[in-house]
């Protein structure tokens, strides 16, 4: 593992507290296992754009602007999310590459970013770059590049008490994830919650509670919620929002695709923005938009093993992931000249 690839739950939190110094860190809440879940902001925010009624009032009214009048912010909004799952690591490695090339226009490889971070300087930027601390500090490794995708899913999903693996997705038929444990995976937080698939209604984690709470107040123009599985780089379709959002959702892929092609980068297919299908599930994503996000994508970076371990070393991964951000920042900057 290269040495610039800074990923432990403890490295994470020096890493804000000692580098971070343009940006201004807030402590959102402390997770069930008593661990600082925090969020770092850049940019003036624009609280006069502000309406009188949340977001699902201001679509009752037929009038979005009751919420916020998007159309008039001079910085517009751009969300990173990473670490809702303890072991997916590789978002979490991003966002502090985009906090440094915040606080010193290099990224974690030491490159300078002189056109991403003149990007990033025209927004309001707001960073969660562990939302799911207890789950990391389960987690042994740094990142996961050739290891076997079976430790993976031990490590991440969790096992039971004989030893077999939960898996995706039978690691969400039980949740809070509680009694056949053996190993209880990063997936989850000390309290058993994935924060993916909390109660809405009455949030089972205090982070989840905060996170929407963080939506509510930013109104994030776009929000990556950031995450990593088995193949190339890929967006995925959203459930339980308009199908504008989800052609919307399909042509930021079809972009960010298009940005991998010129690199060289491999990815997975764009989401086709089609009707819900059997049993949709309304994950933090989709709730997102409920709250007031106003794009909300969720990506999925590969781990690094298995098929497309000869493709995706660290530093194709962490590439991978500032041609996102470049990806939203374009988009979100194209009608601000």
């Amino acid at each position: 593992i290269p040495a610039w690839w800074t990923s432990g739950h403890d490295q994470l939190q020096q890493f804000l507290d000692t580098k971070v110094h343009s940006g201004r860190v807030i402590h959102l809440n402390d997770s069930p296992g008593g661990r600082r879940v925090a969020a770092i902001l850049y940019g003036r925010p624009e609280p006069d754009l502000r309406g009188r009624a949340n977001f699902n009032s201001a679509l009752g009214a037929m009038n979005p602007n009751a919420f916020i009048r998007r159309a008039e912010r001079q910085r517009p909004v751009l969300m990173l999310l990473a670490g809702v799952h303890g072991a997916e690591i590789e978002a979490m490695v991003s966002c502090l590459s985009i906090l440094g090339v915040m606080e010193t226009g290099h990224d974690l490889m030491g490159v300078a970013q002189p056109a991403l971070a003149h990007k990033l300087a025209r927004l309001r930027l707001i960073v969660i770059p562990l939302a799911n601390p207890d789950g990391r500090a389960r987690v042994p490794y740094d990142g996961w590049v050739g290891l076997p995708e079976q430790e993976m899913h031990r490590v991440g999903q969790g096992t039971r008490r004989d030893g077999s693996l939960y898996g995706w997705p039978d690691c969400k038929a039980v949740h809070p994830m509680d009694g056949d444990v053996g190993f209880l995976g990063g997936y989850f937080d000390d309290e058993g919650v994935n924060l993916m698939h909390d109660e809405w209604t009455a949030p089972m984690s205090p982070t989840t509670a905060s996170l929407l709470k963080l939506v509510r107040d930013e109104a994030p123009d776009i929000l990556l919620n950031m995450h990593s599985y088995s193949l190339p780089p890929g967006i995925l379709a959203c459930a339980f929002v308009p199908m504008t959002v989800k052609q919307r959702i399909a042509d930021f892929a079809n972009r960010y695709y298009a940005n991998l092609d010129l690199a060289g980068i491999a990815h997975n297919r764009i989401p086709a923005p089609t009707a819900d299908g059997v049993a949709p599930n309304l994950n933090l994503t989709g709730i997102a938009w409920h709250t007031g996000a106003d794009l909300p994508i969720t990506h999925e970076s590969p781990h690094g093993f298995g098929d497309v371990a000869a493709h995706f070393d660290y530093p194709t991964i962490l590439t991978a992931h500032h041609i996102l951000i470049e990806t939203a920042c374009d988009a979100l900057l194209e009608n601000h000249p």
